[in-house]
């Protein structure tokens, strides 16, 4: 029943244009905001510790116009995981810097595309398998009616799934000593304090990865950090590739973990209202220090 209900939920939104279907997502976003539920909550209290510089009444804009962006982002799931392919990337009006992830593939030695929760992270991650032969680890999600929806998703312009896992770590490897390509999501929580290092985040002690830096180092792979921000009135995306700081490569975790969310801070400074600010980011600390949320 619940992937029936899933099913003609995400069809509804993929009946309809972009245009009204981020009209109808940012009224959803408002409903939230006006609400003040979980989502408000966990949105607020990230936004208050991640500019403190800004008054109240700054925070407050970003986190309205926060959720009025994660409406959209749950309207827009319809196009990006049952439109084809070629009809979803035709969202793209605008590619800035593709010739950063071309030279990345010359070296022969693979090529991380790090996309962070940061704007439309799909259609990213569809980009990248429809230009470079891509493998990317895959978690089932929580709902389990959503997997057969967004494993099909995922592979439809030609990147391989593996399983997030040993035996998929060991899929990864071998794509990017065969000078393919592997896309990151850099901003997650580990699953362990052993899989990470507190390294500072917009200022603050957070849990971060060291699995780039550790394969980075393994196996000399380029990196490369994207995202595609949402242009208004549903006109389409616009994708973003830069070159990332050499530094996340470093053997050193903690200099490579600062220099990992240093970059995909600066990222999100650019379009703040675009990252998905619901999402418990700081939810372990080190320890002694109090829980944030």
């Amino acid at each position: 029943m619940h992937k029936f209900l899933i099913s003609m939920t995400l069809h509804f939104f993929a009946l309809m244009p972009l245009r009204l279907n981020h009209l109808l997502g940012s009224w959803i976003g408002l409903i939230f905001y006006y609400l003040k539920g979980k989502t408000w909550r966990i949105s607020k209290i990230n936004i208050q510790h991640c500019f403190p510089e800004k008054n109240a009444q700054e925070q407050e804009i970003i986190l309205k116009d926060s959720l009025i962006e994660l409406g959209k982002q749950l309207t827009e799931m319809g196009p990006m995981w049952l439109w084809s392919s070629e009809k979803t990337l035709s969202l793209l009006t605008q590619v800035s810097g593709k010739e950063y992830m071309d030279a990345a593939m010359q070296s022969d030695k693979g090529v991380f595309l790090l996309t962070p929760h940061l704007g439309c992270w799909e259609i990213a991650g569809l980009y990248l398998g429809a230009n470079i032969p891509v493998t990317i680890l895959y978690s089932r999600p929580k709902i389990k009616a959503f997997d057969d929806i967004v494993r099909q998703s995922r592979i439809r312009s030609g990147a391989t799934l593996v399983a997030a896992d040993s035996s998929g770590v060991k899929s990864i490897i071998k794509t990017l000593r065969q000078g393919k390509g592997t896309g990151i999501l850099p901003d997650q929580n580990p699953d362990d304090l052993n899989s990470g290092v507190f390294a500072p985040f917009f200022g603050i002690p957070t849990l971060t990865m060291t699995f780039i830096s550790k394969l980075a180092s393994k196996t000399g792979a380029s990196i490369v950090i994207g995202y595609a921000e949402r242009l208004p009135k549903g006109k389409g995306y616009h994708l973003h590739i830069r070159q990332a700081d050499p530094e996340i490569s470093s053997s050193d975790p903690l200099v490579s973990a600062t220099a990992l969310n240093k970059t995909v801070e600066d990222y999100i400074r650019e379009v703040p209202a675009q990252y998905q600010w619901s999402y418990k980011r700081f939810k372990k600390r080190p320890e002694g220090e109090e829980k944030i949320y």
